[in-house]
């Protein structure tokens, strides 16, 4: 689907404020968001170009010409084939919107092939990040985004609600992220929004470890950090369980992190920084006597792709607007014997914060 006009016009605008010449993405969810095309990036040359005059312009193989004039936004396509050195248009497009001797904003997960030809073709430029730009407008979703965005983490919430009594001792860890991925399809996603984590007794303690073949035993605590990609939209949530009966210490140890989660979820609201959002949970964590165990920043902006701007960190002085989505996630890790996380995504509103997933975050035994 094409985008909105109004997405072009405001990164245009965006440029001329930043003196930027030109931005030029590669295929990425950037790209898609500018201009409502994306592909897998491949060896050969793709890139879009947006001038400081509102110029849109795509060089493509000549493979993709067909496909980028139905989705895309565009006025103008420079098509080339595997007989032609896409560094000539390169060049050619560089001294016709003069864009040598000049700032441009280039995708920052570009592959270097490509950066090269760039780097090669456009002469004295000085490159910087293109998140200065499409990042600015990304982490501020419309009306459509956050409906989207709402579904998709309801999406999750159901598929969990819906797994539950099939977790049991004897299941492998990978086997509940089986479970669970399966649902997030049945329910209507196109699968999962990254790598389900599904992380059982120490390896619950690993915030970033993946699904492998431990089995579940009772008295483990288990981790489940996972999401749905639906409409092109990310969900991210986490939700630690019990199986079988919780240790008193476990307990207690939950429910400082239930309150600390709280805590940053009732501080958001526009006009606050992120940091703001961090200390309220690290604080309260740390005032408890568990500020060494909590190792990972409180949150991140999630759209288009599970980790985007705004960022929810100590020394993040973005300010809080009306439309940023984004997670608050602490956790507490305890090496070798057990960690717990909680997250939810939130979006800020006109005077307060939405919280879009509904899914209990009361400790769930499963007996």
């Amino acid at each position: 689907m094409k985008m909105s006009k109004s997405v072009i016009e405001k990164a245009t605008e965006l440029l001329k404020q930043k003196d930027i010449k030109a931005m030029i993405l590669s295929p990425s969810a950037n790209m898609s968001y500018l201009t409502g095309f994306n592909t897998f990036p491949g060896e050969r040359l793709l890139v879009n170009i947006l001038t400081d005059t509102g110029e849109n312009i795509f060089i493509v193989p000549k493979l993709y010409e067909s496909e980028v004039k139905e989705k895309a936004e565009f006025d103008q396509i420079f098509s080339w084939n595997d007989t032609q050195n896409p560094i000539d248009i390169l060049k050619d497009v560089a001294e016709r919107y003069n864009l040598n001797s000049c700032s441009i904003a280039i995708e920052e997960t570009m592959w270097f092939t490509a950066f090269h030809k760039i780097y090669t073709s456009f002469q004295d430029v000085n490159y910087i990040h293109a998140s200065e730009i499409i990042g600015e407008l990304r982490q501020c979703k419309s009306s459509l985004e956050g409906d989207k965005m709402r579904k998709a983490s309801h999406a999750a919430d159901k598929a969990l609600k819906n797994i539950l009594k099939n977790i049991k001792p004897g299941l492998k860890e990978y086997e509940v992220r089986d479970i669970l991925e399966a649902e997030m399809k049945n329910i209507g996603a196109t699968g999962p929004s990254f790598p389900t984590i599904i992380g059982s007794g120490p390896n619950s303690a690993l915030p970033h470890y993946g699904a492998g073949d431990r089995i579940l035993q009772e008295g483990d605590a288990v981790v489940m950090d996972f999401g749905c990609l639906l409409d092109n939209y990310c969900s991210d949530m986490t939700r630690t369980i019990i199986i079988g009966q919780a240790s008193d210490k476990f307990k207690s140890i939950y429910a400082i992190l239930k309150k600390a989660q709280q805590l940053a979820i009732d501080k958001v609201k526009p006009g606050v920084k992120a940091c703001e959002i961090d200390y309220a949970a690290r604080k309260y964590i740390t005032d408890k006597g568990y500020g060494d165990y909590f190792i990972h920043r409180t949150g991140h902006g999630i759209g288009l792709e599970v980790h985007e701007m705004p960022y929810i960190t100590e020394s993040s002085e973005v300010i809080l607007k009306p439309g940023m989505i984004f997670s608050i996630e602490p956790g507490i890790y305890m090496e070798g014997e057990f960690g717990m996380r909680i997250e939810d995504l939130v979006m800020v509103t006109e005077d307060g914060v939405e919280v879009l997933n509904q899914f209990t975050k009361e400790l769930i035994e499963i007996s």
